[in-house]
């Protein structure tokens, strides 16, 4: 049994990631820490296991084997640092960390100390994108020329209930989480886009705040990649009805995804007219990656490259949208 505890109730998904370890038959949570104190304390209470005030002192707890961080953005570098220092397996949320430097030291510091880092980024798990990538690999759609991809809900929209948008006020602080819309809910695209168009060449990127909030709201990216494909990246929280999008385009072919519904029209399917795929099973969660890797050694499918794009293409995008302009990336490669 693996034995961890939660670090911080921040993100909207910590009690989803509480969930899914409470349900996994190898993982025992058993300890609570919080920036926030009082939070701590409620969540802990609920869950019925140990608080700790001192993160420290809870990272030398030994019978801790490994940590779920969603804490602030802000805070994921010192936070993972410390826990890998102190010998703990780290799950955590996107993004791993502001900037491209601060995820090369997480991985130093993972190495260094023989732990295992898994972040989560579930849409690599689902049927639509496997298909996807299934497709390109199969060469059904020839050489990719352009890609798009949209992710927007209305979580700052007001409502009846929720008058101010029903995402937490903490979402809007640039400080706890580096950004707005792109860093949050685009990361999804970035990271899709990232896998089925490789490599990107340069970022050019426009962010808006139609509510007024000191974060974008609402971002556009522009992507040129290393292959010579084009890419657009959308992401809002201002899109009550926006569905899921995923568009890839080829000189064989297109594929289109809308939510989990997948049609696919190619030159060498059948005539040539649009089909509705059987999909494949859906991908190990990144919680069961997790736990595989730390049991079996078994080498996840969510990698640091993975990790350290997502960051490289947000870093670029936010440089770009504030200097209006468009950003070169270097090749950085994952330690």
């Amino acid at each position: 049994m693996i034995q961890v505890a939660l670090l911080s109730r921040w993100h909207v998904h910590a009690n989803d990631y509480a969930s899914q370890a409470l349900e996994n038959p190898n993982l025992s949570v058993v300890a609570v820490w919080d920036e926030e104190r009082e939070r701590g304390r409620q969540w802990a209470k609920a869950l019925e296991v140990d608080f700790f005030e001192d993160l420290n002192e809870l990272l030398a707890q030994d019978q801790i084997d490994g940590v779920i961080v969603d804490t602030p953005t802000s805070m994921h570098k010192d936070v993972i640092l410390a826990c890998a220092a102190a010998k703990k397996h780290i799950f955590s949320e996107k993004v791993l960390a502001l900037t491209e430097e601060d995820c090369i030291a997480i991985f130093e510091a993972v190495d260094k100390n023989n732990v295992s880092l898994m972040l989560s980024l579930p849409r690599l798990n689902d049927p639509s994108y496997i298909y996807a990538q299934q497709a390109l690999d199969n060469g059904w759609l020839g050489q990719l020329t352009s890609i798009r991809c949209r992710l927007e809900h209305g979580g700052a929209l007001p409502t009846d209930t929720h008058p101010d948008g029903w995402l937490p006020p903490h979402f809007y602080d640039k400080n706890q989480c580096g950004g707005g819309a792109l860093i949050d809910l685009g990361a999804h695209p970035i990271y899709l886009t990232n896998r089925l168009a490789g490599k990107a060449a340069s970022v050019m990127c426009e962010m808006v705040s139609f509510t007024g909030r000191e974060v974008d709201d609402h971002a556009s990216v522009i992507v040129r990649y290393d292959s010579g494909a084009s890419g657009i990246i959308e992401a809002g929280f201002i899109g009550s009805s926006s569905p899921f999008l995923l568009e890839l385009h080829g000189t064989e072919g297109s594929l289109l995804v809308e939510d989990h519904s997948v049609r696919i029209r190619s030159s060498q399917l059948g005539d040539g007219s649009w089909q509705t795929p059987t999909l494949p099973e859906p991908g190990p969660s990144a919680i069961a990656q997790w736990v595989a890797e730390i049991k079996d050694g078994k080498k996840p499918h969510i990698t640091r490259e993975d990790m350290l794009r997502l960051t490289q293409i947000n870093q670029a995008a936010l440089q770009s949208a504030t200097e209006g302009r468009r950003v070169f990336l270097k090749s950085a490669q994952p330690v």
